[in-house]
C-alpha cells in the first residue's frame, strides 16, 4: 500500500448539487499523478523483496481498482503497545488515539466514528490522570 501524491485535484468536497436528508453529499475527486503507477510498482517490488528476505515463500499482489480506499490501523494496538487509556507502556505521557490503536485489522471500512470516540475518551482519561 502506498500513499498518493498530495495534489489539490485529489480532494473531498461537498457536492452542492447532490443532497440527502443531511444536506450536501461528499464528492471524491482523484486522478493519479504522472508516474504514480510506476512508483507503486517499484514500491511493490521492494516490499516483495523484503518479504522474501524475511522468509516468505508465496507473495500475492492484489490488482486493485483506482477507486479502492483503505484505512490502515492496528500498528499500535491497545493492550500490546498502549494500555487501556491509550498511554504507551514504554513512554510515559505518550498517548496514541488514532486508527493505529484498533485491536486487529490492517484496514477496512471507514473507522472515523470509532476513532473519534477513542480520541475523545483518551482526552478525558489524560485530563483525569495528569491535570
Amino acid at each position: 500500500m502506498t500513499d498518493d501524491d498530495v495534489k489539490y485535484r485529489n480532494r473531498v468536497e461537498l457536492d452542492t448539487h447532490t443532497k440527502d436528508e443531511h444536506g450536501p453529499v461528499a464528492s471524491i475527486h482523484f486522478s493519479p499523478s504522472k508516474g504514480e503507477q510506476e512508483r507503486t510498482t517499484q514500491l511493490a517490488k521492494i516490499a516483495a523483496d523484503i518479504l522474501r528476505k524475511a522468509g516468505a515463500r508465496d507473495i500475492h499482489r492484489n490488482a486493485l481498482s483506482d477507486n479502492f480506499y483503505i484505512h490502515p490501523k492496528s500498528t499500535m494496538q491497545m493492550g500490546k503497545v498502549i494500555d487501556d487509556a491509550c498511554e504507551a507502556y514504554q513512554v510515559n505521557r505518550l498517548f496514541i488515539a488514532d486508527n493505529s490503536v484498533h485491536a486487529a485489522s490492517i484496514g477496512g471500512m471507514n473507522p472515523t466514528l470509532t476513532t473519534q470516540a477513542i480520541a475523545t475518551r483518551t482526552a478525558k482519561l489524560l485530563v483525569e490522570k495528569y491535570f
